[in-house]
């Protein structure tokens, strides 16, 4: 078959023509291919973008974190020496006794000094804001023997013309004081 190897023959001329023709197209340069850094910039700024992220919170932990040592916890209580508690009150009712037999102070006054006695008492005794803490509050602090002496105290204090018993009030007070634990 002579026609068969005619066509071969054109085909091998035709593909030697191609190869020459794609030769000379590698050779010629190429204005619309891009090597591997010519997407250079936006790589760099998404990195630049992490690691400003990563710096703002960097930054945010060290700006908020505490600072230095922390504070140790507060000391345990200095125990109280109830003794000198009880006499350093008992002078005080003393004072106010005192004061109130010299006619400086009127019914009103003596009850309403005498609770605040004992009310500083009950806080510098147990560390209970007594001096600040109603009739009710007192009661729900567990300091049934204020209470009970300042109830006394209420309606002296609060009245204009209630029946006092002054040599009362301060037996009531000097009581609470002396037999507190």
């Amino acid at each position: 078959m002579p026609g068969a190897d005619l066509l071969r023959g054109a085909d091998l001329l035709r593909s030697a023509d191609l190869l020459g023709r794609a030769v000379d197209l590698a050779r010629l340069p190429a204005p619309d291919t891009y090597g591997p850094f010519g997407y250079f910039p936006w790589w760099v700024l998404g990195a630049l973008a992490l690691l400003l992220v990563l710096g703002v919170y960097a930054f945010s932990w060290l700006w908020t974190r505490p600072r230095g040592i922390l504070e140790p916890p507060p000391p345990p209580p200095v125990p109280i020496d109830v003794r000198s508690v009880k006499e350093k009150y008992l002078r005080l009712i003393d004072e106010v006794a005192a004061e109130h037999a010299a006619g400086d102070l009127e019914p009103r006054a003596l009850a309403q000094r005498l609770s605040l006695v004992l009310r500083f008492f009950a806080h510098e005794s147990t560390g209970v804001v007594a001096e600040v803490m109603t009739l009710r509050d007192l009661g729900d602090a567990d300091l049934p023997t204020v209470q009970g002496a300042v109830e006394q105290y209420y309606p002296s204090s609060f009245r204009r013309a209630a029946k006092h018993d002054p040599d009362a009030a301060i037996a009531a007070a000097r009581q609470v004081v002396a037999t507190w634990m």
